[in-house]
């Protein structure tokens, strides 16, 4: 084992020819600077340095350890310049997983704009609206839309909010009444929408608004697996769907869609980035959460 402490006090002192010198140098005391080189002559059980009241130098052994030494300090050196060079340009592979629609509506987006800026990165994106896992699938980043912490093997940071909005084209509205309260929507027809494909001819939404939550049975002629088709159709005047805030927000405001019963919300989550608690987090992936983070701040969609 290096005692590298050891190690540059002893360069230190041939290089000054003094102990004071050395102290001055490192700035610890005298007697220090003498109790490491000692440590040295003891651990290594040769004398290291001749001493007398007028001179120090080293003898053979010390000469040839002096050389050692120095060449092992200065590759500890390179390999600490190396680290922080790193940081100053990071560089190296990472991997994300992020749900289809937040990895079209942001995460893509963000990564493009990061490879600019650091070209010496690489950025694999997997889409995957399952549950991933971290360690075993080795990714350094997840992102994920939540209503409940990870667990304890996992640290998070919310990166926005989300919530799914009733939604319905002015084209449909035209010739049907403004549904009031979640009851109403039984009287319209809703884009059901199942990922699984295992339609039923009903679908079941649950809204709150503070602590009055109402579940409502909806049911349509127009079935499908997919958001996006889901909102494809939604913009067509196919009916009421229930959309993600994040993919409908535009739509709203540019009057593409009217959001229905304003007062009430469908699924409110937290959108989350994850990343493993054990691990030290390289500057590749600090920067990626930073860039998330700070493109989440400026967007909307997900305040």
């Amino acid at each position: 084992m290096y005692d590298l402490d050891a190690m540059a006090t002893f360069v230190a002192v041939i290089r000054s020819g003094r102990f004071a010198a050395a102290s001055k140098f490192l700035g610890i005391p005298k007697s220090t600077v003498s109790q490491r080189v000692a440590r040295l002559e003891a651990t290594l059980g040769v004398r290291l340095l001749e001493r007398t009241t007028r001179v120090l130098r080293p003898t053979s052994a010390g000469a040839a350890y002096y050389e050692r030494c120095a060449r092992i300090l200065a590759d500890v050196d390179d390999a600490n310049a190396s680290v922080k060079d790193l940081a100053r340009y990071p560089r190296g592979l990472l991997r994300v997983a992020a749900p289809h629609l937040l990895g079209q509506a942001m995460v893509a987006a963000v990564a493009s704009t990061f490879c600019r800026t650091y070209p010496e990165i690489e950025v694999e994106i997997i889409a995957s609206d399952g549950r991933v896992s971290l360690l075993e699938d080795g990714f350094d980043i997840a992102i994920a839309a939540t209503a409940s912490e990870a667990d304890s093997s996992t640290v998070t940071r919310v990166l926005g909010k989300t919530q799914t909005w009733c939604c319905a084209a002015r084209s449909y509205l035209e010739h049907r009444l403004m549904p009031g309260f979640p009851e109403e929507l039984t009287d319209h027809d809703c884009i059901i929408r199942d990922s699984s494909g295992s339609f039923g001819r009903d679908a079941r939404w649950s809204f709150e608004r503070g602590d009055d939550v109402r579940h409502v049975n909806v049911s349509g002629r127009l079935r499908l697996n997919s958001i996006s088709m889901a909102h494809a159709a939604v913009l067509a005047g196919a009916g009421i769907a229930a959309i993600p805030s994040f993919l409908c927000a535009h739509d709203v405001q540019n009057g593409r869609l009217v959001r229905i019963l304003r007062d009430w919300v469908i699924d409110p989550k937290d959108i989350r980035i994850l990343y493993p608690s054990h691990k030290q987090l390289s500057p590749r992936v600090r920067l990626f959460i930073d860039a998330l983070i700070t493109a989440a701040e400026c967007d909307e969609r997900f305040g």
